[in-house]
């Protein structure tokens, strides 16, 4: 009997570092297939292989559907075989509109020159696909000026759109789908249109490999999972048979397991209460309208809202990288008019915030290592006007090795390590300057259980000398594990506030979707009597 998809003896070197070592991966008809391991355990690169990117390994042997599929294969001709992939990075032109990224190759009106292109009619067709998958974006919209979430849903509806069309001209009855971290950028309700449209593609007789670090939505999607570590297959299981502390322990092996259970079990410890505390009140802008709450050095506060609260907002309007309109901080004993703030005013102030779009905001990336995390306190490392390269690599390669990043040697592009080596990176970046205030949106999306512990114990470690944190995710059971407690937002404003001794993942849900019912419920009322 055939299989969807069949892979054999997949090897892939780079110099030293063996990144996939005779890979076995099936994937059967109508099934969904979550691909699992850490950051740097080979799942991209398995990828890369089979979309014709990177080339594996003689002895390697690759089936589609019972067609034996010769390796290595040429870049750009996996399309033709019913494989299609939502990347990382989404795999999008940003400088380019949305109509040009969905209809790129299929523009011009068949014997017609190029540049007698029917503009109007391929927007119209673009409407049309882009509807049919219930996403409304504007498709002359250029796609660099989109959210994320919108990005997202852009590069996830053509490659869906790419199977209906392989199986609509061919005839066949057999499609992969590979979806690599496409749950990173949106929210709730938007992950379960991702989960309704994965499961309109299985019906419709294909298959899909689902790459995601997020366990519970592997455990929502999934019916099988197969577990990498440095590069070999440790397991492939029905998901129904194990549980997710299972799961982990065959991601990151047995030590590790139980170094992530130390974190998430450790008492958090009590906020300091020497110094003034950090306050914000009255914060306007975006979404926001009269935001207020407080943080004590040494304490973690969570702020967890629905998708459009205005939670997602504050890290930038603290920051000043987004306009506030009103709203003070009261920081390290002064008063700064958050209407007034700006990014560089902030930093010089000893404040941090370590953004959702890492690659986007947060790093240079064909700039080495070393230079990312040092370019704060690059003064350190200049004599007489010359920076002193050897000398910043070696006290960058000193922080690699206290914050277990891998690879250790800094020289590289920041932009070859994995997300969570690269959101290290960003983190020490910012511990150099030893900040009184650090703000973080979504710091661990996109980044494996291993390296998510060891930046909850980072985090905690800093803490400990007086470091103020605001902690902004959509993760619930993150913030229940770090947080001393956790501020609800909704509606732009602190509707209410889980304590620690009521603190877990089913507590903020509970809050969260209280608040936004009640906003809900106000706003209702307010249309009722202003319509009467």
């Amino acid at each position: 009997m055939t299989t969807a998809l069949d892979l054999r003896d997949v090897s892939k070197v780079f110099g030293a570092t063996r990144a996939l070592w005779k890979v076995d991966l099936t994937v059967e008809h109508h099934e969904v297939l979550a691909l699992l391991g850490e950051n740097g355990c080979g799942k991209s690169t398995l990828v890369k292989v089979l979309a014709g990117v990177c080339e594996p390994e003689p002895g390697a042997r690759m089936s589609v559907d019972g067609r034996e599929v010769a390796l290595p294969m040429a870049a750009g001709t996996s399309g033709g075989l019913g494989l299609s992939f939502v990347h990382q990075d989404l795999g999008l032109a940003k400088p380019l509109t949305v109509v040009e990224n969905l209809l790129v190759g299929s523009l011009a009106v068949p014997g017609q020159a190029p540049h007698r292109i029917r503009w109007r009619r391929q927007v119209r067709a673009a409407a049309e696909m882009l509807a049919s998958y219930g996403v409304e974006i504007d498709p002359r919209s250029v796609v660099d000026q989109l959210p994320p979430v919108d990005q997202a849903l852009v590069a996830i509806a053509r490659a869906a759109d790419q199977l209906r069309r392989f199986r609509d001209t061919t005839g066949a009855t057999s499609s992969v789908l590979v979806l690599d971290e496409p749950t990173v950028f949106l929210p709730e309700q938007e992950v379960e249109f991702l989960f309704d449209l994965v499961r309109e593609v299985v019906a419709s007789g294909s298959s899909v490999i689902f790459i995601s670090h997020d366990l519970g939505a592997v455990r929502a999607i999934a019916d099988r999972a197969t577990i990498l570590r440095d590069g070999r297959v440790v397991a492939t299981t029905s998901m129904s048979e194990v549980t997710d502390d299972e799961v982990v322990e065959l991601i990151v092996g047995p030590s590790a397991a139980a170094a992530l259970n130390e974190v998430r079990s450790r008492p958090a410890p009590a906020p300091g209460g020497r110094e003034t505390p950090v306050r914000v009140a009255g914060l306007g802008g975006g979404r926001v309208r009269d935001l207020h709450f407080d943080v004590a050095p040494g304490e973690i506060v969570g702020l967890a809202g629905l998708m459009g609260s205005g939670v997602e907002d504050v890290p930038y309007l603290l920051f000043g990288a987004r306009q506030a309109t009103s709203g003070t901080l009261t920081y390290a004993d002064r008063v700064v008019e958050l209407a007034h703030q700006r990014p560089m005013a902030a930093v010089s102030m000893g404040m941090a915030l370590i953004p959702a779009d890492r690659r986007r905001d947060a790093i240079a990336p064909a700039v080495s290592v070393a230079e990312n995390m040092m370019m704060l306190v690059s003064r350190r490392f200049t004599r007489g006007g010359r920076l002193r390269l050897k000398e910043l690599r070696r006290a960058a390669d000193a922080r690699a090795e206290s914050l277990d990043i891998r690879p250790r040697r800094t020289s590289p592009p920041i932009g070859t390590l994995s997300g969570g080596n690269a959101q290290k990176v960003v983190l020490a970046k910012w511990l150099e300057i030893q900040p009184r205030l650090l703000v973080l949106h979504e710091p661990t999306q996109g980044v494996d259980v291993a390296a998510r512990s060891e930046i909850y114990r980072v985090i905690e470690r800093a803490t400990e000398t007086g470091m103020s944190v605001i902690w902004v995710s959509s993760d619930f059971e993150e913030l229940a594990t770090v947080c001393h407690r956790v501020v609800v937002v909704s509606d732009g404003v602190a509707a209410g506030q889980v304590d620690a001794a009521q603190l877990s993942p089913e507590a903020i849900s509970t809050g969260v979707y209280a608040a936004a019912r009640v906003s809900t419920a106000s706003s209702l009322s307010t249309a009722g009597r202003a319509s009467s």
